[in-house]
């Protein structure tokens, strides 16, 4: 065709074959392929009085995903106060079962009182394997009957890395 330079492999300036354009295609492919995510923002305030960890909604803050194998970044992000006194929030993430941060401490803890205290954090999940996984967001309090409320708009995602 006149006027339309074919494209070259950039070393010798031979044309490009089909195999090798193809190659690169599919390689394009890849990387431009959505990772695999859910997330979910919360409607209405939720509140607990729980002393251990629990799920904080287990109709909308579990979320699966359907993994090819490897890392999993999850993250939350909400208003967090308490109902009376003052205590101290944990809030987990339990993968497939394994609570992350431990029994006693959780990813993240935070002293609240009746003022809403923003708490946010992202944390890594390494070595999944490739299938179907659940991830629930948990909370409890430090004191034995002490009540928390998440504000809604709270938000909780995970994506495969």
């Amino acid at each position: 065709m006149v006027g339309i330079t074919p494209e070259s492999d950039g070393t010798n300036d031979e044309p490009v074959t089909a195999d090798e354009k193809r190659a690169v295609d599919e390689k394009h492919a890849i990387l431009v392929a959505p990772s695999p995510t859910a997330s979910y923002q919360t409607t209405s305030d939720i509140d607990s009085y729980a002393d251990d960890f629990v799920d904080i909604d287990s109709d909308n803050l579990n979320l699966t995903i359907t993994t090819s194998g490897g890392d999993v970044l999850a993250a939350f992000q909400g208003a967090v106060h308490c109902l009376g006194d003052s205590t101290t929030v944990l809030i987990d993430i339990e993968a497939d079962g394994d609570r992350q941060g431990g029994n006693y401490t959780g990813i993240v803890s935070a002293g609240i009182d009746s003022t809403r205290s923003p708490i946010g954090f992202s944390y890594l999940i390494r070595n999944l394997g490739a299938g179907a996984h659940t991830f629930k967001l948990q909370w409890k309090s430090s004191v034995n009957g002490r009540g928390m409320r998440l504000k809604s708009h709270a938000q909780f995602w995970v994506r495969e890395i």
